[in-house]
């Protein structure tokens, strides 16, 4: 089967399945009662659909407003700032999705603005695996961020600064191939890079399970693991044990579940640094947000209505941000899953013979000249991240003297 005829059976196959457009999340039903579990907890389960549309910060066409209005909305899906599946043929589905990849690689093998090496990043999945066969639920929402009330990140701190800029003069004369060591976790096949962005959805990877049993709650994730939460009285780890997604302990507050965590693994040096700063932040929320010695992350997961699961964060890391900062993300239940169509998750995990790792590194060692100059041009967008990160702390440190 060609790759047309493939990705427009996958869109015919679902196009039918996308939310009605203009459904908006969030708003909950008045009289909305949440169900129980036979024990008697709110139920949560599920499978959840947990993309969105709407941006991680602010734009700065919406200042310090919440929520855009109707007509806002309507404009910015007429100028294309919202994806819509409607009434497309197979045919077009399909040419467009080729279309998007002739785009992808022409851009991949053009001359990145002059600078040394070329831009293969986007290259590396074609489109098939990111067609978004339904759609996520509508949201008002201007952005994920609601605290800091501006709905941007906080600064990051002197002291992640500082450290960031230290691993940039470690790293000055290496290639991202050098070594093993060079790759991320994920890449590295050990793990996803943790929470909250992986509780976050993408287009590859969008559903999360919730599954509860007598006092505990498990959330299935596509990448190999399943968060399995107490929600009974537990002692909590050792602060000296750490892991990768942390210790998680969860309690009911009337229908909402909270869960708190602590105990999370130090990964700044675990990042690609091809992918930004080591602290993640608005450009790759997906990552650690944090050192990860002194993360705290408190989650509340809270259903709407039948169809629709609040999912609420605050990150709190005082060696990284200069304050804690909440965001929120509304999950809708999975039309496939709840029509019986799928009753489980399949793991999205690396093949035991990483091939892409041994011929990145080979790559690098046989046209070192090659590997050198495309990590000074990732090297040169870094650094205007980190200059933008300083400009930010600078100003916030004037506006709050003392703090």
């Amino acid at each position: 089967m060609t790759y047309r005829v493939l990705a427009a059976t996958v869109a015919a196959a679902v196009l039918a399945l996308a939310p009605v457009a203009g459904q908006q999340l969030g708003t909950g039903e008045a009289d909305y009662t949440v169900p129980a579990t036979p024990w008697g907890d709110p139920d949560l389960q599920g499978f959840w659909d947990t993309r969105t549309y709407t941006p991680f910060e602010r734009p700065d066409e919406f200042g310090m407003r919440e929520f855009m209005t109707e007509e806002e909305a309507a404009e910015r899906e007429r100028l294309g700032l919202r994806r819509v599946i409607s009434d497309d043929d197979d045919d077009a589905v399909a040419q467009q999705l080729v279309e998007q990849d002739v785009r992808r690689y022409a851009r991949s093998d053009a001359p990145d603005d002059g600078r040394p090496g070329y831009r293969i990043a986007g290259a590396e999945y074609n489109a098939f695996w990111s067609a978004d066969p339904t759609q996520p639920g509508f949201s008002l929402r201007t952005s994920q961020v609601i605290d800091p009330p501006d709905g941007h990140m906080p600064p990051l701190t002197r002291a992640a600064l500082e450290q960031w800029e230290a691993r940039e003069e470690a790293r000055r004369h290496r290639s991202q191939g050098d070594d093993w060591e060079d790759r991320g976790l994920s890449e590295r096949c050990l793990t996803r890079n943790g929470l909250p962005g992986e509780m976050l959805g993408s287009s590859q990877q969008p559903l999360k399970e919730i599954i509860q049993s007598p006092g505990h709650v498990s959330i299935v994730m596509p990448y190999g693991f399943v968060r399995i939460i107490p929600v009974t009285d537990q002692v909590p780890l050792d602060p000296a044990i750490r892991q990768w997604n942390g210790d998680s302990r969860g309690y009911w507050e009337g229908d909402t579940l909270v869960v708190e965590s602590a105990n999370f693994k130090e990964t700044v040096n675990n990042f690609v640094p091809a992918h930004g700063g080591p602290f993640g932040g608005s450009a790759h929320v997906h990552y650690y947000p944090g050192t990860g010695e002194t993360l705290q992350l408190t989650e509340r997961f809270r259903r709407l209505d039948a169809n629709t699961l609040e999912y609420h964060y605050t990150v709190e890391d005082p060696n990284v941000f200069v304050r804690p900062w909440s965001a929120v993300n509304y999950f809708t239940l999975d039309p496939w899953a709840a029509e019986g169509n799928q009753d489980r998750l399949f793991e999205y995990a690396c093949h035991e013979h990483n091939y892409g790792m041994i011929n990145a590194i080979r790559g690098a060692r046989v046209d070192r000249a090659w590997a050198l100059d495309e990590a000074l041009r990732e090297a040169a967008i870094r650094e205007g991240e980190l200059e933008e990160k300083w400009g930010e702390l600078l100003a916030w440190e004037e506006a709050n003297p003392g703090r």
